[in-house]
């Protein structure tokens, strides 16, 4: 009875990082010359690691020539995880560094668009100051992704909108955070008081870039509502939106908070803010996580200074 063929794996692939990271200079720069050089290496040593490497290898990974050298089959499958490996390395060496800086304490918070466009820089600034031994790395989610992520373990607290299921979730109402139509006097004029989300497909739209969580909500509810929204333009933060709907260009569906600061910051631009008749746009922020009495240390030091901050 025959049997079938066995494969036979190379032994094990033993390249430090030097050999990987001359490896990919070489490649980048064209010849082992300037890879050695780039490695700060002789060009014999470089040539016998890379002989090495091959050996280990079993097979060739450089065509070489007169005009330089270029990857073989096995080099270039080499290549791409060999450059992931040298930035894995250098994001390690990062993180250890910063324990040596005394910042080895991260804390992840996630948050919708208004949360940070709003309302979070200005008190977590004065909490990094407060703790300069912390890290903090905030990151912008869409309300449901957040709540997901708490209930799965991945982040320590988010600031999301109360209009998405908390399930067992704690939470804690933090801020006030309606949405409201942004545009001048003339352009809404033609609304009615009671506006309502298909509306605003008879009006010049403008709105926010689609990674953004606000334009993921607003998507959302439309296709719940069976409205197609079509946007004018697309802008890349919440002022540069603001900004456009004061020069008549559109209006818009934003933060309470930033249309009423767009109205100071073109006082001659006559907007007008109206509420939108939606319970998902008639929101409030709130404060969540899985359960305060088990956050980390640090992590429940923000949660109770972002308590203290609430208005």
């Amino acid at each position: 009875m025959a049997h079938p063929p066995r494969h036979r794996f190379p032994p094990a692939m033993r390249f430090d990082l030097q050999d990987l990271r001359l490896f990919v200079h070489t490649l980048e720069s064209g010849t082992i010359t300037q890879g050695a050089e780039r490695c700060h290496i002789t060009l014999a040593s470089a040539s016998e690691r890379i002989r090495g490497m091959e050996t280990v290898l079993g097979a060739p990974l450089l065509h070489r020539s007169k005009r330089g050298v270029t990857a073989t089959e096995a080099g270039a499958v080499l290549l791409p995880h060999a450059r992931r490996m040298l930035l894995q390395m250098e994001q390690l060496a990062g993180d250890m560094q910063a324990f040596g800086q005394g910042l080895g304490t991260r804390i992840e918070l996630l948050a919708n668009t208004s949360a940070i466009s709003e309302h979070l820089i200005a008190p977590l600034g004065a909490f990094m100051q407060a703790n300069p031994q912390l890290r903090l790395e905030l990151r912008e989610c869409t309300s449901d992704a957040i709540a997901r992520a708490l209930m799965a373990g991945e982040a320590d607290m988010g600031v999301l909108s109360n209009a998405v299921p908390a399930g067992s979730l704690h939470t804690q109402v933090w801020r006030d955070d309606p949405l409201v139509l942004l545009g001048t006097t003339r352009l809404l004029a033609a609304l009615p008081q009671d506006v309502q989300l298909h509306h605003l497909k008879d009006i010049a739209l403008l709105g926010l870039l689609p990674q953004h969580a606000l334009h993921q909500l607003m998507a959302a509810q439309a296709l719940q509502a069976g409205v197609a929204l079509r946007y004018r333009a697309l802008a890349p933060h919440l002022e540069a939106l603001c900004d456009w709907v004061a020069m008549g260009l559109g209006a818009a569906l934003v933060p309470r908070t930033a249309a009423e600061c767009a109205t100071l910051r073109w006082p001659q631009a006559r907007l007008r803010l109206q509420p939108l008749s939606a319970d998902w746009a008639a929101r409030q922020l709130v404060l969540a996580c899985r359960d305060p009495a088990q956050l980390p240390p640090h992590a429940l030091q923000l949660w109770t200074f972002l308590q203290e901050a609430a208005h």
